[in-house]
């Protein structure tokens, strides 16, 4: 089996990301988040957008979701900053990277 996690801060685009590797790797896309029309569409319980959002904020303040430079140290990450990358592009990366 394999397994990949796209790990972030909210909004960044993974759950983007993650259907572009699913279109190109055929693996399967386990997501969760709140409102853009894209995320309602595909996840039914986070139609409770004030709720969802507030836990957004609640886990925001909690925990960090980025690594920083050189702290994670195995062999299979790869950080990727995709400010300026097409999804697409990222999930290439990740594909190539890994062998997917």
């Amino acid at each position: 089996m394999k397994l990949v996690f796209l790990i972030g801060d909210a909004a960044v685009g993974k759950m983007t990301v993650g259907q572009e590797l699913m279109k190109i790797t055929g693996l399967r896309l386990f997501h969760k988040r709140n409102i853009t029309e894209n995320r309602l569409k595909h996840k039914a319980s986070k139609q409770d957008i004030e709720n969802s959002n507030q836990r957004l904020i609640n886990d925001d303040r909690k925990y960090r979701c980025v690594s920083n430079d050189d702290e994670i140290q195995f062999e299979n990450y790869i950080k990727i900053d995709n400010s300026n990358l097409s999804p697409e592009l990222v999930a290439k990366m990740i594909k190539e990277c890994f062998n997917l």
